[in-house]
């Protein structure tokens, strides 16, 4: 077969791109149409699935008619809020299908079903529209006790309760109403609208039975009006015309599914018959391209493979030319230069092999010299050999180094872990005393004493609280020390987390006459992911010490947010500012410093550890943040520190602020000689969208009640000159209605000496809830009279008991612990059983049923853990387990609380929160019995 000359085809390289594109561009073809092909029959596809879908939507639309037309409008929560999920569901599906439809009508596909498409949507329209109609008639018709039914009845019951009315008269008249409503025939109403004329006749025109008879037809009039219009029972009306539209769009959508398969078949077989042309178009041209080029390729190929055959033939000798064939054009350009290169590797051949012959000589005389080189190298190798022992040698040091190292590093970790078990140790052996000490102490001061002795029993409860601190903090400051101290980030309420802090000092700040105030700003998160116990541990020791070095004047404490990110992360800053003793400048450097004392003089005034401080450093800097400190002698002290917190993203029952709704613009005075409290008080109404008029004297409030008008007061009660008393007095007396609310330390009695001069008496620092709630309820026309005063009755009475019963196990292996525990509870009324062990425990609670069990931790034969833990898996009716225990790391509140027990209670015992651990007992039996009596 002879071949066109081309000339660029001399190049082989040009040949095979030649064929490779050739080949690619039928590949290509043949791909286009693949594509366009599936798309169309993915479209088809999609219209398929759509249609089908809006079948589904139908059914699902028409089962919630049905759910509606059964029971849906039988609730009341329908014809209260006109929403009811059946009938709503039914409108938005017949929406979506309408929508749908309207979409399939304008999508791209070659199906001719246009005209049945149009027609589905037309009787979607029309049950869109009945459907909605069908619900405000249902909605106006009512049922039972709302809408015109509801209206009805009432007329009906009214008439029967009034006995005006013949009982014969009215109770056919009622049985006529029934009939109609459940049979809806009209020849009952007629019979109801005769009856109804009857007793119609008998009654004055004009009288309240007569107006009651008439409302009562009238009502009725419409209850078979609506009826008649939604047609329920018969064969017209809005009920009998929905599901006429909906049996017609069963039928046109069989019809249009069955056309739109029929034209998707063809359709899908004519694609199918295409591409299969395509395909066989495609294959038959690859082929022939194939042979083709396979012929026109290999033809130089084949020249040059014989002419290698006879050049290898020739043994290295000339070879002669091989006769040239004319059907074959000059070989291409690589053939060419190959020839070219087989007479040129021949001579090269000839006068390499002669080389290599004289290079050979030159090689041996050099292997002489290279078995020198190799003697003078294995000298070098022993010498080396002896390097590398002697480096082994050293490395063998180095390792038994790293041992002892690591030996070492063992030993401190054993030496710091039984420190820290020292630490744990004496913290619960010094704490089991001390809970008879504090416990007899709490008892005595339950008793009658004269003033010098009640001196004596309060500073025993100081001292011991005071010996407690210490230990806490040097606990605190070794686990920290030893790096074994982390963190516990979890949810929690900040504003809770700071009242509880202010709740701590405010019995004592009331007494020393300090005001503690403090200031969130608006824009800090109410609920943040942090650990809050060490933030209350930063702010009451903070708060403490200011307090301590104050005394008079206020501590401040607010709180700010620095930054905020997009991913929820905070920087949080805290300030506690006092106007105390202040420190001086000299001193500061070392007031982070462990056991380190501003003042470490033999008669220095205040005590303390030294550690708070330097505790407080290491807990900020475990939350990524940084503690500094500014002061001025005689002027205060201001404490700053940062912590880096996570805002909280769950669905949280948020305390809600109040907002005094219709109160908008009232005028609120106060009256409060300390600049920072009335700054609060200020930012906060205004919050509230109430106008504040603020003074810093009562004098100065009467002068503003003179030229403004006032809707309340609010007053401190020491302030200079003039008191809240003698103020508020002299308001009553010009203005009797004017609601007066005094801010008073606690414990003030005030509110019961005057009664009527106050609304209300909020004890300091003032919440910001319970100031919203005492606000709103005082601007209320006869608000009434709300004290917040927190009283201090006697804590350990026999009504407790009376209060709660319960029966009690106490397990404690501690004579003096036995004996204060048994004498808390007979002062509370209770007679409780002793367990010397777990193992007594154990057997106790099989033989007797107990409500709760004060269990201790550390006891003989059986610990408390042990003894929780088999007590939970037992089958017995559980018992509230409430630890009691002188290991007072969090870890240990942890375990107990991993073991199955309810509540923890750390030696020594507080009697509060010891009362509130029982009365929580109690509301919790008392909660788990109701459960068990409601109804299945």
């Amino acid at each position: 077969m002879k071949f066109p000359h081309i000339q660029f085809l001399r190049s082989f390289k040009t040949r095979l791109l030649l064929s490779f594109f050739t080949f690619i561009f039928v590949i290509l073809v043949w791909m286009i149409a693949y594509q366009v092909i599936d798309g169309q029959q993915t479209r088809l596809r999609a219209f398929s699935a759509k249609l089908t879908e809006i079948q589904i939507q139908y059914l699902e639309s028409t089962a919630y008619l049905q759910k509606f037309m059964l029971s849906g409008y039988h609730q009341p929560s329908f014809y209260i809020t006109g929403k009811q999920k059946d009938i709503d569901q039914f409108l938005a599906l017949q929406t979506s299908i309408g929508s749908h439809l309207t979409k399939l009508r304008t999508a791209k596909n070659q199906l001719n079903i246009n005209s049945p498409l149009d027609s589905l949507s037309v009787l979607s329209r029309h049950t869109l529209l009945e459907g909605q109609l069908l619900k405000s008639v249902f909605l106006a018709r009512g049922f039972e006790n709302y809408g015109v039914e509801g209206n009805m009845r009432k007329y009906a019951h009214w008439i029967e309760d009034s006995s005006l009315v013949p009982k014969t008269g009215i109770l056919q008249l009622r049985r006529h109403e029934k009939d109609y409503m459940l049979r809806g025939k009209s020849a009952y109403a007629d019979l109801f609208f005769d009856q109804m004329g009857i007793l119609l006749n008998r009654e004055h025109r004009g009288s309240k039975t007569f107006n009651n008879l008439v409302n009562y037809k009238t009502h009725f009039t419409l209850l078979t009006k609506y009826t008649e219009q939604l047609g329920i029972n018969g064969k017209t009306g809005i009920v009998p015309q929905t599901q006429y539209d909906i049996n017609q769009f069963d039928r046109q959508y069989a019809y249009t599914n069955t056309l739109a398969n029929q034209e998707a078949h063809n359709l899908y077989q004519w694609f199918n018959h295409l591409l299969i042309s395509i395909s066989v178009a495609s294959l038959f041209f690859i082929i022939l391209l194939g042979f083709l080029f396979s012929k026109y390729l290999t033809r130089d190929i084949s020249e040059l493979n014989k002419r290698m055959s006879a050049f290898i033939a020739s043994d290295f000798h000339d070879i002669k030319e091989a006769p040239a064939e004319h059907s074959i054009m000059p070989n291409s350009i690589e053939i060419e230069k190959l020839y070219n290169d087989f007479n040129l590797l021949k001579t090269t051949l000839k006068t390499y092999i002669n080389n290599l012959n004289q290079r050979t000589g030159e090689l041996q005389k050099k292997s002489e010299q290279m078995r020198g080189v190799n003697q003078e190298l294995q000298e070098q190798s022993e010498e080396l050999q002896a390097q590398s022992e002697e480096l082994r040698a050293l490395n063998e040091e180095l390792l038994s180094q790293r041992q002892q190292e690591q030996a070492a590093r063992e030993d401190a970790e054993k030496a710091n872990q039984a420190k820290s078990v020292f630490l744990a140790t004496m913290s619960h052996e010094i704490r089991t005393p001390m809970n008879g000490v504090l416990g007899m102490a709490s008892l005595l001061e339950e008793t009658t004493l004269n003033n010098e002795q009640r001196e004596y029993v309060s500073t025993i409860k100081n001292s011991g609280e005071t010996l407690l601190s210490v230990i806490s903090d040097v606990l605190d400051f070794s686990k920290i020390e030893s790096g074994k101290l982390d963190l516990d980030p979890h949810q929690f309420n900040l504003r809770q987390c700071i009242e509880e802090v202010m709740d701590i000092f405010s019995g004592k700040v009331a007494r020393i006459g300090l005001d503690l105030v403090y200031q969130i700003g608006y824009e800090v998160p109410a609920h943040i992911i942090a650990d809050s116990l060490r933030l209350k541990q930063v702010l009451i020791n903070l708060v403490g010490n200011a307090i301590k070095f104050t005394s008079k004047g206020e501590v401040f404490l607010g709180v700010s947010l620095l930054s905020r990110t997009d991913d929820h992360s905070l920087e949080l800053a805290f300030e506690v500012k006092d106007t105390g003793i202040g420190i001086p400048r000299d001193k500061l450097p070392r007031l982070f410093k462990a056991f380190s004392q501003i003042d470490s003089s033999t008669t220095r005034r205040y005590g303390g550890s030294g550690l708070g401080l330097a505790i407080c450093e290491r807990l900020v800097h475990l939350m990524e943040g940084q503690i500094t400190v500014e002061s001025q002698l005689d002027l205060g002290t201001t404490f700053r520190f940062s912590i880096k917190a996570e805002e909280s993203q769950q669905d949280i029952r948020l305390h809600v602020p109040y907002v005094l709704a219709g109160h908008e613009g009232k005028v609120i005075l106060v009256v409060d000689d300390n600049q920072t409290n009335r700054k609060i008080l200020q930012v906060q109404l205004e919050q509230w969208k109430l106008v504040p008029l603020m003074a810093a004297s009562a004098s100065e409030a009467l002068t503003l009640l003179a030229k403004h008008r006032i809707d309340l007061v609010l007053t401190d009660m020491q302030m200079p000159d003039m008191d809240g008393i003698d103020f508020a007095a002299i308001i009553k007396n010009k203005n009797a209605k004017m609601p007066v609310v005094l801010l008073s330390s606690r414990g003030d009695e005030a509110k019961t000496k005057y009664p009527g001069l106050f609304t209300a008496v909020l004890n300091k620092p003032v919440k910001q809830q319970q100031l919203g709630r005492v606000i709103q309820t005082s601007l209320q026309q006869n608000p009434e009279p709300e004290v917040h005063q927190q009283s201090t009755p006697v804590l350990l009475t026999p009504e407790f008991a009376e209060k709660h019963p319960l029966n009690i196990l106490v397990a404690e292996d501690n004579l003096i612990n036995q004996k204060l525990i048994l004498r808390i509870l007979s002062k509370l009324g209770y007679e409780a059983t002793v367990a010397q062990n777990g193992l007594e425990v154990i057997a106790l609670t099989e033989l007797h049923k107990f409500d709760v069990i004060l269990m201790d931790i550390q006891m003989p034969m059986m610990d408390g853990l042990e003894a929780t833990q088999i007590i939970r898996s037992s089958k017995i009716e559980q018992p509230f387990i409430i630890a009691m225990t002188a290991n007072a790391m969090p870890e240990d509140k942890e375990d107990c609380l991993k073991a199955g027990m309810d509540d923890y209670l750390s030696k020594p015992i507080h009697l509060e929160s010891f009362l509130t651990a029982l009365s929580k007992v109690d509301i919790t039996r008392q909660r788990q019995f109701n459960t068990q009596l409601k109804p299945i």
